[in-house]
């Protein structure tokens, strides 16, 4: 981060009075609202900067680290009493004061976009430090709650670098965004659709390498016709290395006793009619099993699409998330992600449409495409203030796994008790609401 842009935004932050919003949506990132505009605090240590976007960002997960308890607590809703800069170093200091019912709170959020020693601390009116983004224990900098904050030494004889941001800092903030996207997208999207396509590639393997179903049932045939042939012979030598059977028209039929791990006829009789049922089993399977490689070969085109046409990395985090200890989808199998900590399922078939539906509770919210045969889409929030951007970041997610790939798109969204099924995954809803989204 640039000292002189730095000071720039020091300079407008000292015009906002109050911290709308404040929270992190990604491990180093923070999205920070002031009033009404926003803004994003990368602290990312090679390239901490600040920077401002149009594009909707949410996290594909939910922070609750104590660092992200603290930020609530004394920074969200607080009043900016000032901004500063402290001196040559590319450090902010947002010097903040909320009141409470029960008392006043007043600190400083040091954002410090200082390379190695990039940080976020808060520390109260005595620089005691309250909590931090990262501890540090091993060099001469400490950072630990309870104790005085040390700050950094000064930079003697700095020359600050002017850069020409044109007349509004807020455009070339925007510009910033624009070029770090620039830089990271395209290497990110590059590593994510590689690692879809494998995962493509696998499942195609096992599709064009699953057994043929007619010589699954010519084999099973097989196995009961020697079963009942054994029947019929019980007088002969089954330790033998092969046997001869007589067949019904009379015709001698050569067993080979090799291929088979029992010795008696009983044994053997029985052995022929458990793979003759196996393999009738597996010939019936063999049509499901074709028929769910191709949906999540399918759906898996639709991530690649989705990735390839992302705008922020974070959309693309969102629709890979997948949350640990999650096992409420095992038996349903359909995809589940999370936005800000809330799951997101959507089904890649009709089965799983139908799994969606019946699995969905009463208060959670259901989506789907107008007029457009497509994925059911279900919100795992049973709560009535779901906020705004989670909503339509899963719109967009919905419409982004349709394979109609370009035009304006009605998506329907209500609570799951006001959705009727009619027959399979058709349905019939009512008290919907209706998001517009362009792809």
């Amino acid at each position: 981060m640039n000292l002189y842009i730095l000071k720039q935004v020091v300079e407008l932050f000292k015009s906002y009075k109050k911290i709308s919003y404040i929270g992190r949506i990604d491990d180093n990132l923070i999205k920070l609202q002031l009033d009404s505009d926003l803004f994003f605090i990368s602290l990312e240590k090679s390239k901490s900067c600040i920077f401002c976007c149009n594009s909707m960002f949410v996290s594909s997960k939910e922070y609750k680290a104590p660092f992200d308890f603290a930020l609530q607590k004394y920074c969200l809703k607080a009043n900016i009493v000032d901004c500063d800069i402290d001196g040559n170093n590319r450090i902010m200091l947002l010097k903040l004061y909320k009141k409470l019912d029960y008392k006043e709170i007043y600190c400083i959020l040091h954002l410090e976009f200082t390379g190695k020693y990039t940080n976020a601390i808060i520390v109260d009116s005595n620089d005691i430090i309250l909590e931090s983004m990262r501890k540090v224990s091993q060099n001469s900098r400490i950072i630990k709650n309870g104790i005085k904050l040390v700050r950094l030494p000064q930079q003697e004889n700095f020359i600050i670098k002017k850069i020409d941001y044109g007349n509004d800092i807020i455009s070339y903030l925007h510009n910033s965004y624009t070029k770090i996207l620039n830089e990271n997208l395209k290497s990110y999207k590059s590593n994510v659709v590689s690692l879809l396509k494998s995962k493509r590639d696998k499942l195609t393997h096992i599709l064009n390498n699953l057994p043929n179903k007619n010589i699954l049932l010519e084999k099973s045939k097989y196995y009961s016709d020697i079963g009942y042939l054994i029947q019929n012979n019980m007088h002969l030598d089954f330790n033998k290395q092969s046997v001869f059977l007589l067949d019904y028209d009379g015709n001698k039929v050569i067993l080979n006793l090799c291929d088979f791990n029992s010795r008696s006829a009983s044994l053997l009789i029985n052995e022929c009619f458990l793979k003759a049922k196996k393999l009738n089993l597996k010939s019936k399977n063999i049509s499901i099993q074709e028929e769910n490689l191709k949906d999540n070969i399918n759906f898996l085109d639709s991530k690649i699409e989705f990735v390839s046409c992302a705008n922020n990395i974070n959309d693309i985090k969102i629709i890979n998330s997948k949350k640990q200890n999650d096992n409420t989808n095992k038996k349903a199998r359909y995809e589940s992600f999370f936005i800000d900590g809330i799951k997101i399922s959507v089904g890649k078939n009709k089965n799983e449409n139908i799994a969606l539906l019946k699995d969905a509770r009463a208060n959670d919210i259901w989506m789907h495409i107008r007029d457009i045969p497509s994925s059911h889409l279900i919100i795992h929030y049973s709560k009535n203030n779901i906020r705004d951007d989670v909503l339509n970041k899963a719109c967009e997610i919905l419409v982004g796994f349709c394979p109609i790939k370009i035009g304006n798109f009605e998506v329907d969204y209500t609570r799951r008790k006001f959705v009727k099924i009619k027959e399979g995954a058709n349905v019939v809803y009512s008290n919907y609401s209706t998001v517009t989204i362009k792809k």
